[in-house]
């Protein structure tokens, strides 16, 4: 007996065109739980001497498909005029298993601020991410960056 549709290239373009297409609007970072981005922590709160703290979602920003929460319409403001200047380095993604060519999603209470930069770290068992790059991080960054290029784009 046979099929009554072979594959073919154009069936399988069609089908993967199909599937995208059948995609959600809002960007999903692996990262994220339904498109809340940062673990629903107010992003701004990281570069103040008491955070980090969770946002709320009454006070949301949306960026490149993302909801970003905050706990305070001043932080929400903040964020709103320069998100460039506080969304983290490297995507989100744990900085030091980035610089060993992995993505990991980190732990979002285990962090640094370097150079300007909110840097996040996983904490898996034994490992802290953000110890073993205070061990080097010039050169955790060097390859973190040569690392976000490939894996992450510009």
């Amino acid at each position: 007996m046979r099929p009554l549709l072979r594959p073919t290239p154009f069936l399988f373009c069609l089908t993967g065109l199909l599937m995208v297409l059948a995609l959600p609007a809002r960007a999903q970072h692996p990262c994220s739980t339904n498109g809340i981005a940062v673990g629903g922590y107010d992003l701004v709160s990281y570069y103040s001497d008491d955070g980090p703290v969770m946002g709320s979602q009454q006070l949301t920003a949306y960026h490149e498909g993302l909801v970003y929460q905050f706990s305070s319409e001043a932080n929400l403001r903040q964020f709103s005029s320069e998100p460039s200047r506080y969304l983290p380095r490297y995507s989100g993604f744990c900085a030091t298993t980035l610089a060993m060519g992995r993505l990991l999603c980190p732990d979002y209470n285990n962090f640094k601020i370097e150079d300007g930069d909110l840097l996040l770290f996983e904490m898996t068992g034994f490992t802290n991410g953000r110890t073993v790059w205070n061990s080097d991080p010039l050169g955790f960054r060097v390859r973190a960056d040569a690392f976000a290029k490939k894996l992450l784009g510009p």
